[in-house]
């Protein structure tokens, strides 16, 4: 019994002994232009947060453990920490080295330099104090230390909260030309950064400006909130534009968070239509909106890691929303919800990593810390392609506008500029485009009813004297009732200009012509085409309107389609009006089979 009591006195006082023996000193001729000191600290925690720096000193027994990474994170705890460090100047010459605490949101630093047990330096700074306290004016605090011949110093760093979150703190030892060159490299990336999240932001606020169309606003908004967000986070806000506020930049950090889902969020419900595509998921979405618009307040009153607790699983359920909204209205076939699948993926990447580092899930590094911020840029670019596109269109669109309009204008500048001879010139061209108006379809611009029973009885006869074959096939719109009544007159009439263009890019043959003879009625006659050719063209004329993808949820494929009815002939008898009642029928029987498709 006395053998085992001695053994576990033993191991007591040698627990006590090597807890509490002091690091290795490191050496400054071996440190490089930049050096991570983290797993050659000591860490101390003080959950009374009563422990000063001569208590520290006087008390060897502490329980003084390693750090076991490269990266200090405490995440959510009320303690307080203490970090250990002891550098020794091992030449000849004195030297100047820079301690980096590298992290903008550490609300208290304290920096205790000992020397032989004596205090000679202390400097209390931090994000909850004002700018002015920080020995360099840099994003997050730097310590010059200047380390004489053969001297060895302890730096003893005391970490805080305001209310109980920690940020992921590394600490690096530079050189001051390593710290230079620092410094140089990231006031080069943030300002290429930031000045291409401005040129987004001022760039869609002037195409919403010129096309009026609030899906830019929004994105808009989203920028703003995001660049708030990230002055705060990055600590150059602090830096440069409110030094002496640091409780305002931690509100403005609390509120610029739930902001940016907001934000995002009513961007995305615009951009991937989700009252219409989506609805069940359209309101998950906006009862979480609903959530994350209570978050500020917290932020508000200060209750910064309570505001942080909370907005982080809402804000990760609403990627994961929107992330399933974005990817079923894609499988769908809606070609923008592809852009938005690319752009959320490298967001939610981000964020996820991001809410794991704040609950101590995976370790800090440099690339961990800014995950939500390489996410976001690429999040920034993918949806800037998107919007693009989208522009892209609406040039199209103004460009032909302008150019019918100069055609216009041009034709009436050389008719003013005429005399006898002119107005003769203006005479038959008014003349011709009164036959084109006769012949031709006033909504679709392609020929009309009236030509379409001209030209039928023409065609019928010169195919009869010739011994020439002809098909007549009949297409019409299905369901295009139903697309009016969820879309409206207007919205119908661009999809029948639309299935009236895509038609007529396909019948480019001087012996084939396309006509509108009803309200979603097209005929198309064919010459000189053996029955499986004529076919064959007929389907290809159905593929092409499939291919719009013009949305249409009343209709079985979700898109506007036609059905199709063809009769041919190489032997004309009779009269032209068989042939078009036996197509007819051919298309009541492709319609009865299921539509979309052709019949004969």
């Amino acid at each position: 019994m006395r053998l085992l009591l001695r053994l576990c006195t033993c191991l007591a006082c040698w627990f006590v002994l090597t807890g509490w023996a002091a690091p290795a000193a490191i050496a400054l001729s071996a440190v490089a232009d930049a050096s991570s000191l983290g797993l050659r600290a000591e860490v101390l925690e003080d959950k009374t947060r009563a422990l000063g720096i001569a208590d520290v000193l006087a008390a060897p027994d502490l329980p003084w453990r390693a750090n076991g990474t490269e990266v200090l994170n405490f995440s959510f705890s009320h303690s307080a920490y203490w970090v250990h460090l002891r550098l020794h100047n091992d030449t000849a010459a004195p030297l100047t080295r820079l301690l980096e605490t590298a992290s903008a949101l550490q609300d208290v630093v304290d920096l205790h330099v000992v020397h032989r047990g004596q205090i000679t330096e202390t400097v209390a700074t931090g994000d909850r104090r004002p700018f002015a306290n920080r020995p360099l004016p840099y994003r997050y605090p730097v310590f010059p230390l200047a380390v004489a011949p053969g001297q060895t110093l302890d730096l003893y760093l005391r970490l805080d909260t305001h209310d109980g979150l920690f940020e992921a703190m590394p600490l690096v030892l530079r050189t001051p030309q390593g710290f230079l060159r620092h410094s140089q490299t990231e006031s080069v990336a943030f300002g290429a950064y930031y000045g291409a999240i401005v040129a987004l932001l001022l760039y869609n606020l002037l195409l919403f400006a010129l096309v009026r169309d609030g899906l830019f606003l929004k994105y808009v908004l989203y920028l703003a909130a995001y660049l708030t967000w990230n002055l705060c986070f990055t600590g150059i806000g602090f830096h440069y534009l409110w030094p002496g506020a640091p409780d305002l930049n931690n509100q403005m950090l609390a509120v610029a968070v739930p902001l940016i889902f907001v934000a995002l969020t009513a961007f995305s419900a615009s951009y991937l239509q989700t009252r219409a595509r989506a609805p069940r998921l359209h309101r998950t979405m906006v009862g979480l909106v609903v959530l994350c618009t209570l978050q500020p307040i917290t932020g508000l009153l200060d209750f910064y890691a309570a505001t942080f607790i909370t907005i982080l699983p809402i804000g990760a359920a609403m990627l994961v929303v929107q992330m399933i909204a974005a990817v079923r209205i894609a499988v769908a076939g809606y070609r923008p919800a592809r852009f938005y699948v690319l752009a959320s993926s490298a967001l939610a990447l981000g964020a996820l990593v991001t809410f794991l580092k704040v609950f101590d899930l995976v370790p800090s590094s440099p690339l961990v810390e800014y995950s939500l911020n390489i996410g976001s840029a690429l999040e920034f670019i993918l949806l800037a392609l998107a919007l693009a596109d989208k522009m892209n269109q609406l040039k199209a669109e103004k460009l032909a506008a302008e150019q019918q309009a100069l055609a216009v204008q041009t034709a009436l500048a050389q008719d003013l500029d005429r005399k006898v001879h002119e107005r003769t010139q203006a005479l038959e061209l008014a003349n011709a485009q009164l036959q084109t108006a006769a012949i031709t379809d006033a909504l679709t611009g392609i020929y009309n009813r009236r030509y379409f029973d001209t030209l039928l009885r023409r065609e019928f006869n010169r195919c009869m004297r010739q011994q020439a074959s002809l098909a007549l096939c009949v297409i019409d719109i299905d369901n295009f009732k139903k697309y009016n009544d969820r879309f409206g007159h207007q919205q119908g009439d661009e999809a029948l200009k639309a299935v009236a263009q895509a038609l007529a890019q396909r019948v480019q043959r001087s012996t084939d012509h396309l006509f509108r003879v009803g309200g979603e009625e097209f005929v198309v006659l064919m010459a000189g085409q053996t029955r499986a050719s004529a076919m064959g063209h007929l389907e290809i004329l159905r593929l092409a309107v499939q291919a719009l993808a013009m949305p249409h949820p009343d209709n079985p494929a979700q898109v506007v389609t036609v059905s199709c009815g063809m009769a041919w002939s190489e032997v004309m008898q009779g009269e032209p009006d068989a042939l078009y009642a036996q197509a007819d029928q051919a298309l009541y029987r492709a319609k009865q089979a299921g539509r979309n498709q052709s019949a004969q």
